[in-house]
């Protein structure tokens, strides 16, 4: 008892000095009592109108079309590309890596095929044909069926072709130097539904153009619609049942495409690897991405074309109908 009565006679005595022993403690070791650390602003959200999930290409004001004559030399390319499409093959390395929350590769399986394109009488009949190559280097019997839900890379040359061209809406965007080559830089738009993926008529996103070859460098493509889209299954999945603590809805799943086009002969770029991003929306504002399928093409073999094959010499005709030179 007698440590509480000392306790309560120092108090009562600082109170008729005026003074309180916790001042007189700061005052003796000159210190100053800590200030408030200030909490952080919340972040601000956006407009409850403004679009939840940013497309690949931000919309600009503007006509969709392409000066005349960019599109003819780009639709003359095109061509050069459908003499092309069977008289090569090349070695094909797939690679499927799958992403866990912290965005680490959990996952991951490498495949490597014999690679060649066989086609219909039509370009959207185009199909890839693989055949395994073991750890020998030697090519194993029977054809291998590894389709996923892009389009071939190859298929995105005839991106300008007269065959696609009512499907797609085009603009110039820029025309500039990428690294050492003068590109242009070319919005499209499809006009298809996404639905399995494989027709390149359900994307839409930009292509790097040489400006002098009209060959595609890079390709970066997002499904038609994809904003819209995925807002749309947010806000199903959001909606549906929850069981211990997992949505009964359809997951809301997002998918990016890059295509590089990095071997050259001649006049022509071919395709040298395919990014393909599968992203899941976690909400209206973020996606993470959940799987990725890479491939890389290299060891091109052509059979039955020039050695240096020129886009003039297969596809331009000597004269237009009306007599002028191309």
């Amino acid at each position: 008892m007698r440590p509480v009565r000392t306790v309560c006679l120092l108090a009562l005595l600082g109170l008729m000095l005026g003074v309180s022993p916790l001042s007189a403690q700061i005052e003796d070791s000159q210190q100053e009592l800590p200030g408030l650390i200030p909490l952080p602003l919340p972040p601000k959200l956006p407009p409850e109108d403004a679009p939840k999930f940013k497309p690949l290409v931000e919309d600009v004001p503007g006509e969709w079309i392409l000066p005349p004559e960019l599109l003819e030399s780009l639709q003359w390319t095109a061509g050069v590309y459908e003499e092309y499409a069977r008289r090569f093959d090349c070695k094909e390395t797939a690679r499927l890596a799958e992403y866990d929350q912290t965005g680490a590769v959990s996952k991951e399986k490498i495949r490597t095929y014999g690679y060649l394109l066989l086609r219909g009488k039509m370009l959207e009949q185009l199909r890839e044909s693989r055949q395994e190559i073991g750890k020998d280097g030697k090519y194993k019997a029977g054809e291998v069926f590894d389709q996923e839900p892009f389009p071939p890379a190859y298929s995105w040359v005839f991106l300008f072709s007269p065959f696609f061209e009512p499907y797609f809406d085009f603009r110039l965007l820029d025309t500039r130097f990428e690294g050492f080559d003068l590109v242009h830089e070319i919005q499209f738009r499809g006009s298809l539904p996404f639905t399995d993926g494989k027709d390149i008529r359900q994307w839409q996103g930009r292509v790097l153009v040489d400006r002098f070859r009209y060959t595609p460098l890079l390709i970066e493509a997002e499904p038609t619609g994809q904003s819209e889209r995925l807002e749309a299954l947010y806000r199903l999945w959001a909606k549906s049942f929850n069981v211990l603590g997992f949505r009964t809805g359809k997951k809301p799943l997002g998918y990016e495409a890059s295509i590089e086009f990095g071997f050259r002969k001649g006049d022509l770029t071919f395709p040298t690897a395919l990014r393909y991003d599968t992203r899941r929306a976690v909400s209206p504002y973020q996606l993470v991405t959940i799987q990725a399928s890479t491939r890389t093409y290299s060891g091109y073999r052509f059979t039955g074309v020039t050695a240096e094959p020129t886009i003039g010499n297969v596809v331009r005709p000597d004269s237009r109908p009306d007599g002028s030179e191309p």
